[in-house]
């Protein structure tokens, strides 16, 4: 069996890149096109990175693409995670001592900072999918809780927020259809097929549509 060797593919657009570990550059090219989302044919190279074949079958390990000039957005803050990143903050005028790479599984940071950040929002988000969920579960005990999601906006600046939007998805009796309920909002969405049951349900009059 022939060794998994590193190459080095990227794709034209955006110009992302992605190491792939192959028998040969065209294995590497079509596997690294699949992952990138782009053609075979569409490939704007795939090179070889011998000083990444040590660690076959991989992942390359983040800290060690960054070394060798390959950069991150950090998975908090979205800030260019780089060898570079201290001095790039530096020539734009900000504080850079507290930045460092911080590398966590599959994911990068700029500082700890973010990583306590992230922390703290995981366990916010958390906290508000149960209270969610709750509440729900309280002023509608007749329908079955599908999934919840919690989002939070992007930071729009150092320790400020956006806002937090809170969905349930969820079935009422006679929906074959899920319905969704938004935290803060008075209405729930309900598909067409699914209103004489939701009206039913709710003990309302179906509103009719006379003719012109």
């Amino acid at each position: 069996m022939k060794p998994l060797l590193a190459y080095e593919v990227r794709e034209p657009g955006e110009g992302h890149c992605v190491i792939r570990f192959a028998s040969s550059s065209a294995a590497a090219r079509r596997e690294g096109a699949n992952e990138l989302d782009c053609g075979f044919n569409e490939v704007e190279h795939c090179h070889r990175k011998p000083q990444f074949d040590q660690y076959a079958p991989g992942p390359v390990p983040h800290a060690v693409l960054i070394d060798h000039g390959w950069w991150f957005e950090c998975h908090h803050c979205s800030r260019r995670v780089s060898e570079d990143m201290q001095q790039e903050a530096e020539d734009e005028g900000e504080e850079h001592e507290y930045l460092e790479v911080v590398t966590d599984a599959n994911v990068v940071y700029c500082s700890q900072n973010c990583v306590m950040g992230e922390f703290v929002e995981r366990r916010a988000r958390k906290a508000a999918e149960v209270a969610l969920i709750e509440f729900f579960s309280a002023t509608h005990p007749d329908c079955t809780i599908e999934s919840v999601w919690v989002s939070r906006a992007p930071l729009q600046g150092p320790g400020r927020l956006g806002h937090a939007q809170a969905l349930l998805y969820f079935k009422f009796p006679g929906a074959q259809h899920s319905a969704t309920f938004t935290f803060g909002e008075d209405r729930m969405r309900v598909t067409v097929v699914d209103l004489p049951a939701y009206y039913t349900w709710r003990g309302i009059q179906m509103p009719t549509t006379e003719a012109a």
